[in-house]
């Protein structure tokens, strides 16, 4: 993709993937925690310390972007759905980093 070719909505798209991954992050910890008969102050601290734990916490958050991404495909929404795209990749990038090398 060329930025001479960047739009607003692009940038709409880049941050609604990046909006619901922030949602979506408190949200699978009260699920996980929930699951795995944790109290959610106790993950919530395992999360904050635990480089894994983040990475496996951002990785299923990112999860939530397929709903957008497919929403906008539908109604054929091209540069929305390629910031939602943009997101997730910025998410891999995250999830690597916490994965490697912090």
């Amino acid at each position: 993709m060329n930025l001479r070719n960047w739009t607003k909505y692009h940038t709409y798209g880049l941050l609604i993937g990046i909006v619901t991954t922030a949602i979506a992050i408190p949200l699978t910890i009260v699920i996980y925690s929930w699951l795995n008969n944790y109290e959610i102050e106790n993950y919530m601290y395992r999360f904050s310390i635990n480089r894994v734990e983040k990475s496996k916490i951002i990785s299923l958050a990112s999860i939530a972007n397929l709903a957008w991404f497919h929403t906008f495909l539908k109604r054929e929404n091209w540069p929305l759905a390629m910031g939602i795209i943009l997101a997730t990749v910025l998410n891999l990038v995250a999830i690597l980093y916490f994965k490697f090398l912090a």
